[in-house]
């Protein structure tokens, strides 16, 4: 009995430490903020860019996480609406949702 027992504790700690099939189902993406052409409204302050964002792709059905905001673009010295303003949006996304977020000018960030 205590043969069983062991073996089906061995069996429960394998799959306990198995790996997590989700997290491989998820990419990162990059996309360069511009001054005025983003989907969602621009703003300067990056807590309250990162809530518009997730309200965003809320509202467009795609499920993001992850979401994090730094200035290690590169920015234009231009300030029409296409220009580049340095800031980076990187953010996680199901693979499946892969090929319409890259509709929004995401890139796949490795």
């Amino acid at each position: 009995m205590k043969k069983y027992l062991f073996i089906l504790l061995i069996g429960l700690i394998a799959l306990g430490c198995s790996t997590d099939d989700d997290a491989s189902d998820a990419v990162f993406v990059l996309y360069n903020q511009t001054y005025c052409s983003d989907p969602w409204e621009s703003i300067d302050d990056n807590r309250e860019l990162t809530v518009k964002i997730s309200t965003y792709f809320a509202s467009e059905n795609i499920a993001i996480s992850n979401l994090k905001i730094d200035d290690k673009g590169t920015q234009q010295d231009c300030f029409g609406c296409g220009c580049l303003t340095g800031k980076r949006i990187i953010l996680k996304v199901n693979k499946n949702d892969l090929d319409a977020i890259m509709a929004y000018g995401f890139q796949e960030y490795k």
